[in-house]
C-alpha cells in the first residue's frame, strides 16, 4: 500500500476535479493516467526505505541469478528504485511505466545523476521491447493493480516473451492478510512546501478483497497562499491470495523457483502479509 507501496501502471485510478457530485459514471470517464500526482508521487513515497527494498531484491538476484547483468523494472514510477539498483554499478537497465509524467519525471532525475538508464513508456502486460533481460522485475505490489486473472496472465506471458534463457522474474504482491492491518493506518493529512495539501484516506472491503485509497489534493499559490487548483484521485488494489496466484501461474509458462515472506528468505505460506515471488521459465 502507499506508503510502502507505488502508484504505478495498471492502476485503476480516476482523475476527478472537485467541480461537482462525484459518481460512478464521472469517475469511468475520468483520466486514468495520473498526470496531476506525478509531481507530487515522490513526496507522498517518502517514506519508503528505498536502500532497503533495493538490498532486499539485489540480495535475491545474486542468489537465484548472479550471472544476471541486463535488467528491466516494470511500472518504475518515477525511477527511484532503478536509480538505486544503477548505484550497485552491476547492471544495465532499463525502466518502464505506463505513464509518460512518471517517466518523464524519472528521465529528469537521471539526467541529474548522469544515469545510463533507458527510460522508456510501456504497458507492461502488452511490452513492445526490443531485446530481451535476464532479470526483470515488479515491485511495490504492483501486481495488486491488476484486477482480473487475463491481465495477470497477460503480464506473465509478457514477461515470459522478454526472458533470456536462465532469466528471473521477481515481483512482490501483498495477501488478505495484509490490507486489514494496515488500512486505516494509511490515513493522512500532509502539506508539501506550503503549496500542496493532501488527505488521503484508506479502506478495505473484505468481501470484494479491494483496498481502496482515495487521495484529495489541493494546490496554493506560496505567496499569496490562494488555492490554484484542487483534485483527487481513488487507487484501487486487487488483494489476491497466495493460492490465488500460484493457481494463475499453473496456467502461465512461468514456474516458481521460489517464494518469500516479507523482506527476508523465510518460505511464504497461506498467512504470510506481502510475498516475493521468483519465476523462470517453464
Amino acid at each position: 500500500m502507499l506508503s510502502n507501496s507505488v502508484f504505478h501502471n495498471h492502476v485503476r485510478w480516476y482523475n476527478i476535479r472537485l467541480n461537482g457530485p462525484i459518481t460512478v459514471k464521472t469517475m469511468l470517464n475520468s483520466n486514468p493516467i495520473y498526470r496531476k500526482l506525478a509531481p507530487i508521487y515522490d513526496d507522498i513515497m517518502q517514506d519508503v526505505d528505498y536502500d532497503d527494498w533495493t538490498d532486499y531484491i539485489h540480495s535475491l538476484i545474486k542468489y537465484h541469478h548472479p550471472g544476471g547483468i541486463t535488467m528491466l523494472e516494470l511500472a518504475c514510477g518515477t525511477g527511484t528504485m532503478a536509480l538505486k539498483m544503477e548505484q550497485l554499478d552491476h547492471y544495465n537497465i532499463t525502466a518502464t511505466d505506463a505513464s509518460p509524467d512518471m517517466i518523464c519525471i524519472a528521465q529528469k532525475k537521471g539526467e541529474r545523476q548522469d544515469s545510463k538508464i533507458r527510460w522508456l513508456v510501456q504497458d507492461m502486460c502488452h511490452l513492445t521491447l526490443d531485446h530481451r533481460f535476464d532479470i526483470i522485475y515488479l515491485v511495490f505490489d504492483s501486481l495488486n493493480y491488476l484486477h482480473k486473472k487475463n491481465k495477470i496472465l497477460a503480464l506473465f506471458d509478457s514477461v515470459h516473451k522478454l526472458m533470456n534463457p536462465g532469466g528471473i522474474f521477481l515481483f512482490d504482491f501483498t495477501t488478505p492478510n495484509y490490507s486489514p492491518k494496515i488500512a486505516e493506518l494509511l490515513n493522512q493529512v500532509r502539506s508539501i512546501n506550503r503549496r500542496i495539501h493532501y488527505k488521503r484516506t484508506s479502506c478495505y472491503d473484505s468481501e470484494k478483497y479491494l483496498h481502496t485509497n482515495h487521495f484529495f489534493v489541493k494546490e496554493y499559490d506560496p505567496d499569496s497562499g490562494r488555492m490554484v487548483d484542487q483534485f483527487e484521485e481513488i487507487h484501487l488494489q486487487k488483494i489476491w491470495s497466495f493460492r490465488e496466484i500460484r493457481n494463475i501461474l499453473q496456467d502461465s509458462e512461468l514456474r516458481i523457483t521460489a517464494s518469500y515472506e516479507d523482506f527476508d528468505l523465510s518460505e511464504a505460506n497461506n498467512n504470510s502479509d506481502r510475498i516475493t515471488m521468483v519465476l523462470t521459465h517453464g
